[in-house]
Parts: structure tokens; sequence; C-alpha cells
């Protein structure tokens, strides 16, 4: 049975014309006058973007990292870090994320048949802008299978009515798809923003560490650092960070694929973080806090990244004196920080740093031993934050024996959680893919998750419109 209405596809059905009417409107963009040459193509690829931009700068990228160990939630966002399950507002931000990640699925699946009959382009860009809107097509099924596990897969726009599949095949989906962008992408982007080869092949990196394919992950990241064409951003004093995450940067070295935003009217990504009165932003909503306790005792007062992320005193921009924050949000995050209130800051999908920190945990659970690029590629990163010369031997380097695989594997997820922090969810499908969610939600914020708050809610939208599913295929707990 074919399906007639879909809350995923939800205005974005395309009509055909009939086969006794062939006109073709001159007055408007339709199917027939659209698809004709290579900018039509391009445009059709970035068609894809605007719905992940907007899951990337709306509620649903705060409540990826709301799940995390270290963040409290203020108001409506609240029920995210209590880990007992969502309530109904975010419910409905879970069933908003998941519409867009799959019109974005829809809007790929109509570049990747359209473009293939497009006769004024040749078949390199052919290939390479399906390759593109494949690269975004699984970076929105690594979301969703993560988010709610096995889910519908969609990869023509005609399909038959399906249900969820399980989460290998979606997996396998994804995979597919990427490795058509190790072969088809360009090596060097034409602008920054859109991914390249080695953009998928270390998002290929990231997926094999998530699934536990340790040599497939190790050799995928090996290939990224292998082609010496990404390097960390050098850091001497904390506000240096601001190279790699500032609102001003338009591409870096560490750059393998972000979605770029600017300080343009309607361009920029909203920041909830900060505080309206603080030295970093006069647009700040400060929407979530940091949870004082283990995590952040255990994070060195000398690592730069520490004194770059985070805050508990500011200048009143009014009075310009020092001032503390209260006791009831001691700590507030200005990660992505813009004293002009724009928003232009990036975020960061996949950078040089992931690559490093992939490879040294990949390695060590593939060889079961600690080798020495394993190590070195972790050391790069502590020297880095601590404002040593990366390539060099350090004071702060990590030392050469006494390691087992897990102590290992342990050291390597922690400087994950200092690297990585607030940057889409990653310390939370960290917890999750290695199984420890339960034991640090415990020991960082003294809360026990609840079954319900490991996937989110299918939509009930879902549910009631696909034939495929019942109230029987609903998550736990909703």
């Amino acid at each position: 049975m074919k399906k007639i209405i879909s809350f995923i596809f939800l205005g974005f059905s395309l009509v055909s014309c009939s086969d006794f009417l062939e006109e073709v409107p001159k007055d408007r963009m339709t199917e027939n006058n659209f698809y004709l040459n290579l900018e039509d193509a391009k445009a059709a690829v970035l068609g894809v973007y605007g719905p992940l931009r907007y899951n990337m700068d709306a509620d649903c990228f705060l409540m990826f990292d709301l799940l995390a160990d270290y963040l409290e939630g203020r108001g409506s966002t609240m029920p995210n870090s209590a880990y007992q399950g969502l309530d109904q507002t975010n419910i409905n931000r879970a069933a908003s994320a998941w519409r867009n990640f799959y019109q974005g699925i829809r809007n790929a699946n109509i570049a990747i048949e359209r473009i293939p009959n497009i006769n004024e382009i040749n078949e390199s860009d052919k290939d390479a802008l399906i390759a593109e809107a494949k690269f975004l097509r699984a970076l929105s099924y690594y979301y969703l299978v993560r988010l709610w596990g096995p889910v519908p897969i969609y990869l023509k726009t005609e399909t038959e009515d399906i249900g969820r599949k399980p989460v290998d095949e979606v997996y396998q989906a994804i995979i597919n798809d990427l490795q058509a962008g190790e072969t088809d992408l360009p090596s060097i982007p034409a602008q920054f923003g859109h991914p390249t080869k080695w953009s998928a092949k270390a998002f290929l990196a990231d997926v094999y560490l998530t699934i536990g394919e340790w040599s497939l992950a190790k050799e995928k990241a090996q290939e990224v650092i292998d082609s010496d064409l990404f390097d960390l951003i050098e850091v001497t004093v904390a506000d240096d960070f601001d190279d790699v995450f500032g609102p001003n940067v338009v591409g870096s070295e560490e750059e393998i694929f972000y979605f770029h935003y600017n300080a343009q009217e309607g361009w920029g990504r909203p920041h909830k973080y900060l505080w309206p009165l603080d030295s970093y932003s006069n647009r700040g909503s400060y929407v979530v806090y940091c949870i004082p306790g283990p995590f952040f005792d255990n994070w060195d007062d000398n690592d730069l990244r520490k004194q770059f992320n985070i805050f508990s005193e500011y200048i009143n921009r009014y009075t310009g004196e020092l001032e503390t924050l209260p006791e009831s949000w001691p700590i507030l995050v200005c990660k992505y920080r813009d004293p002009n209130g724009y928003y232009g800051n990036d975020w960061c999908f996949l950078r040089f740093a992931d690559v490093l920190l992939i490879y040294a945990e990949a390695a060590v659970l593939a060889d079961d031993a600690v080798s020495p690029l394993a190590l070195e590629c972790l050391n790069k990163i502590k020297r880095r934050a601590y404002g040593y010369p990366f390539n060099s031997v350090s004071p702060v380097d990590f030392p050469t024996d006494g390691w087992t695989v897990d102590s290992f594997r342990d050291t390597v997820i922690i400087q994950r959680a200092y690297e990585l922090f607030m940057e889409g969810g990653k310390r939370w499908f960290d917890l999750k893919r290695t199984g420890t969610v339960e034991e640090v939600i415990l020991a960082n914020t003294g809360r026990v998750v609840k079954e319900a708050h490991l996937l989110w809610p299918i939509p009930e939208a879902e549910i009631d419109l696909n034939p495929y599913m019942s109230q029987e295929d609903q998550n736990p707990g909703y």
C-alpha cells in the first residue's frame, strides 16, 4: 500500500502532472521547469540543509546536550536533565526534531532521484552532488537511530509504507551513503560548510566507533590523519579557542564538517546558554546552567578548555565591576561566545580533534594494546588543552606505560567529555555507546535514569498515520 499522507512528509509531497497535461507554467517553479542545470541541482542539495540547520539552532540542539551529566535545564527544559522521561512539552520538541530530520531525508531523496536526469551537468558533478545529499541523509539517520532506536528507512520518494527497521539496518543505510561519499565527494570543498571525501571518512570512523567496529573505525580515522590536510589550531591562552569556536571563524585546518552560521539577521545560531548580563553576549536567554559536582571538580582548573567553556564570574557590562554568579546557577556556559550578540558561531559536527580521539579509542580496542600513535593522538589533545605546542613532548603528557586497555579507554572518554563539551550531544552518545549512562549520571548528578529517558518517543502522529505502526511500536515509557 502506498503512503497517502505521512507526518514526516507533510507539506513536502510532489505533485506529478497527468499524462494528458504536459503544460509547463512559466510564472512559477515546478518539477518540470526547475531541474534543468547545475545551479538547479545545487539548489536542490542546499534544500537538504534547511531542516537540519533548524534542528541545530533550535530547542532540540539544547535537548541533545541537556542529556549529558553536566547540564541542568530551566523552565520547560528542566525535564530533559531530570532523567525521568520527557514531559509533553519536550515530547512535542522531539516530534519537531523527528519531522525536521525526515524532511531533510525527503529533500535528499528528491535531489538523489532528480539530479541524474539533468542533461546539462557532467557526470562527476552529478556524482558529487548526489554524494553530498547522501552525506546529509546519513547525518539525519545518525541522529534518528541514536535518539529513537529503530526507525523507518526511506531511501526513495515513492516507497511502500514501512514501520520501524532494526538498528543494524539503519546503520547499514548510513554506511552505504557515506561509502558513496568516500568515492564521489571532492577532496577539497568548493567552500567551507560542504562535505568532502574526508568528511565522509571521518563520519564513517565515528559510526564504526558507535557500533563497535573498532578496526574499521581505526582505519578510517587513520586515513584522515594520514591525509595531512587537517590539524589542530594552536592555543596558548584560553581565548585562543575563539579561533576554533568564535563567531568570526570561516573555515580552518581543524574543520572537517561544520554547519556554518553568520551574523546576518536570520542566519545566526541563537544560543540559550549565555546570561544576558555577561561579558560574552548581550542576548543570552540563560535556559541552561551547569551542575556543580564531580564532572567539574575533576576538571583541572589549569585546563584552558575549562577556562574557555564555562564561567562563574563576569564583568557587569553596565558597571564594569567583577561579579559572581548567584548560588542558584553558579556555573554558566560560554563556549559559543559572541560579544556582539549576533550568534555567528558555527556548529562543529566533526573536527580534527574528534578524529584524533576516535583513533585513540578505536586503536586500543582493535589492537588490545596502547600503541605509540594512539598515545600520541591523546597527548596532542591534552597538550593543546594546556597551551603547549601539540606536536612536541610536554610536561602534561600522559605516561608511556602502566596502561590497561580499559584504563586507556576510560581516559579517552574523559578527554572526549572535556574536548567535545557542548558539541551536539556527543557526551550523551558516548555514555550510551559505552553502556555507562546509569552509572555516570548517578555519580555526577545523584539521579537515577529511567528506561524511558534512553530513547525519545515516536511521534504520535507518525503512529496514527503510518498503517505499519501501532502503539505497540512506541518506545518504553510513552
